[in-house]
């Protein structure tokens, strides 16, 4: 019987985070490859996307649900994202009632790793995802 449980975005990370050299690591994202994948690398590593908001978390209630069975799913969350860049004509305190409500919707570890992304830190939760990586792994994103 074919199982359709859908990875979820922190365990791409933390399995591709587990090869120990580049090789193998740029074959399990391509393999991974998915808009939310991308989407979450090019917020961490494109420098001209920027997040309307201050570097931390903002204050949210992380999701109690367990993997698989959060309330939406990471990639039905992020084209909201969009209304949050910098320059965005969105007031502010819309912008954070947005993403506040994406990271309460989705699974907790991912909305870790969306807070780590908008501060640009996410190769200090996954050492081995970093800018080269994501380069060589998908060149359109980083530039």
């Amino acid at each position: 019987m074919k199982q359709n449980k859908e990875i979820l975005l922190h365990e791409i990370l933390e399995q591709a985070q587990e090869y120990k050299t580049e090789g193998p690591r740029i074959k399990f994202l391509k393999k991974h490859d998915t808009y939310a994948l991308r989407t979450v690398l090019q917020l961490a590593f494109n420098k001209s996307i920027e997040l309307d908001f201050p570097t931390g978390a903002p204050p949210y209630t992380p999701s109690e649900a367990p993997a698989g069975l959060e309330p939406t799913r990471l990639k039905n969350t992020l084209k909201s994202l969009g209304n949050c860049v910098k320059g965005n004509s969105i007031a502010g305190y819309k912008k954070e009632k947005i993403f506040i409500g994406i990271l309460e919707a989705i699974n907790a570890n991912d909305a870790k790793i969306i807070i780590a992304a908008k501060d640009k830190t996410l190769d200090n939760l996954y050492s081995k995802i970093t800018s080269s990586l994501v380069e060589k792994t998908f060149p359109t994103l980083v530039n």
